[in-house]
């Protein structure tokens, strides 16, 4: 006969084993074998994640049917352990799957611009200079911007980020770069759980961390060199610390803050909100007073930062703010908003409006309620995109409204019997996390680390193969060629509809041998942006390099263009298929 003790165990092995098939699944890409003719094989982790939950709950109800105490009950003293060792999962995530080149504008932004601050320069040389005069901006690759006296050039991005890289890569080299937003993730699921559990209990602390952790916008962000993330870890620290009592928290809430404002300078009034936060325990002054200081020097150092490079206090280097802010703006980026995190974040995030009504803190529901209508009030009027990972703009309020959102929950969960309490928040996690883990698979999250490895590997073949003189007119490679080919670089993007030809010519005439690098998404827009006012806008002859990914790049030799059409073109440059 089985015992009541001999199922549960059976139960929990079976867990164990699909959480094994879970984790192998994301680590290989999949199972497939077979044993005598039988197919085993599992390609998805949602599937064998709810059979791993099914299995644990029941385990649990039985266990807590018998029990003289609920497990439930006894939870606390655990929470911390498995938000610690949650945390530490996330940087091996981050890590496994995370981007390890710099490309595109964000990733080479913020890289570059730490290689800068390790050089104590942030005014790059600009190689082109001589040029600049008539080629103005298309001179300065993504993530830059010419100095504000027209000579060298400049990152775009806030300090934040880039220092924070800057110090790792003093510490562990150049590839230590790509570690700090991995360890940052792993901070803001570590204080998601104490800003949790010391707004509320350690319980609702944990099952935040849990849905944070696996949700779709943050483990794509938590991949990718970028300021998102950090945001969020710093913000999330600062309201972690905010809650707690003593001067010394209030000053790490304001080392916190003053990180975040370094990281997200437009996000700096929002400080304000955790500032009451602070004031809201005693010695209130002397509290206030520790906050406020690391605050007003983060500012200080985000307005010296920009007056030095942009010629202004108040200017950034994404232009001047009426540029950027419009309040026609508002109705699509509300839309967007809404459409995004109800497919990311399923209507569950919305029970934190309910908060304030569900959970004893009140006072602090309130004010993390403020603080992410803050977040979203920065973003509304803002330039409107229209893809789904520019979410990633309100994932510093993420956390708190998970907060809210479990505290409702767990409210709710302790009106039930207590056997099925922890079966019941078991079920609950487990539910959004599949659903997480589906979103994530068919926005192919996991796989934009090898995505973005194109970058190194197109930069250093082309290193390899163009001449020490070619500069390579691109848009979205034009840092990562620099970086990797050590090839110069033009921006196709920025140049007038019918300044190609000009282009061409005039670095031709200073001895340049130039170059196209379009991927295939962009040649449409690249034709669209020229049209027939420029010779070499046509794309009508052979490329002289293709790298397939998941699309296509290609080279084009502009010098090849007249061999083509004289029916003298051989096209002898290999295509690299497997770097």
């Amino acid at each position: 006969m089985i015992t009541n003790i001999t199922l549960q165990r059976t139960l929990l092995a079976f867990a164990a084993l699909n959480l094994a098939v879970v984790a192998w699944d994301v680590m290989s890409g999949g199972i497939h074998f077979t044993v005598f003719g039988v197919v085993f094989s599992s390609w998805e982790i949602a599937k064998p994640l709810r059979y791993a939950a099914g299995c644990a709950a029941t385990a649990v109800w039985l266990h807590d049917r018998a029990a003289a105490r609920a497990s439930w009950d006894t939870l606390s003293p655990w929470t911390a352990r498995a938000a610690a060792a949650l945390a530490i999962a996330s940087i091996g995530i981050a890590m496994w799957f995370g981007i390890r080149a710099a490309g595109g504008a964000d990733a080479y932004g913020y890289v570059s611009e730490a290689t800068q601050w390790v050089r104590r320069s942030l005014v790059a040389d600009d190689p082109l200079a001589a040029l600049t005069p008539q080629l103005g901006l298309a001179v300065a690759p993504l993530g830059y911007t010419l100095g504000p006296t027209g000579a060298g050039l400049v990152p775009v991005y806030a300090p934040g980020l880039p220092l924070t890289m800057a110090f790792a890569q003093m510490i562990g080299g150049e590839h230590a770069v790509f570690l700090v937003v991995p360890l940052l993730a792993s901070l803001a699921v570590w204080f998601t759980y104490v800003a949790g559990a010391r707004a509320i209990d350690g319980r609702v602390g944990l099952l935040a961390a849990i849905l944070l952790a696996f949700s779709p916008l943050f483990l794509l962000q938590s991949l990718e060199p970028m300021s998102d993330v950090p945001a969020v870890a710093w913000w999330t620290a600062a309201w972690a610390m905010s809650l707690s009592e003593g001067p010394l928290s209030a000053f790490g809430a304001g080392v916190a803050a003053a990180a975040a404002i370094l990281t997200r300078p437009n996000l700096a009034p929002l400080a304000l909100v955790v500032l009451a936060s602070v004031a809201a325990s005693s010695p209130r002054v002397r509290r206030a007073a520790a906050f406020v200081a690391p605050v007003v020097a983060g500012c200080l150092l985000v307005a010296a930062f920009n007056d030095a490079l942009y010629g202004s206090p108040l200017r950034s280097g994404y232009g001047p703010t009426q540029t950027l802010y419009t309040w026609s703006n508002a109705g699509p980026n509300l839309r967007a908003y809404a459409r995004w995190l109800n497919d990311l974040y399923s209507p569950v995030l919305l029970l934190a409006l309910a908060s304030p009504w569900f959970v004893r803190r009140r006072a602090a529901m309130w004010r993390m309620l403020v603080f992410s209508a803050g977040v979203l009030l920065s973003y509304l009027f803002y330039v409107p995109f229209d893809h789904w990972p520019f979410a990633r703009f309100l994932l510093p309020a993420i956390p708190l409204l998970l907060v809210m959102s479990c505290g409702v929950v767990v409210n709710w969960i302790g009106r039930l019997p207590p056997s099925l309490r922890s079966f019941a928040a078991i079920v609950f996690a487990a539910v959004l996390v599949a659903r997480d883990a589906e979103v994530a698979n068919r926005l192919h999250v996991f796989d934009i680390g090898a995505a973005e490895q194109r970058y190194a590997t197109i930069g250093e073949y082309i290193g390899r193969t163009l001449p020490s003189n070619a500069v390579v007119v691109t848009s979205v490679h034009s840092g990562s060629v620099r970086r990797y080919g050590n090839r110069l670089t033009l921006r196709w993007d920025a140049l007038p509809p019918d300044g190609l030809d000009r282009a061409i010519a005039l670095l031709r005439g200073h001895g340049y041998a130039p170059y196209l690098l379009l991927e295939d998404w962009e040649e449409p827009r690249y034709r669209e942006h020229f049209g027939p006012a420029n010779t070499f806008g046509a794309l009508d002859w052979p490329a002289a390099i293709e790298y397939p990914w998941s699309g296509h790049a290609r080279v084009y030799a502009i010098a090849d263009r007249a061999r083509h059409l004289a029916g003298t073109l051989v096209v002898t440059t290999p295509i690299p298929t497997s770097e």
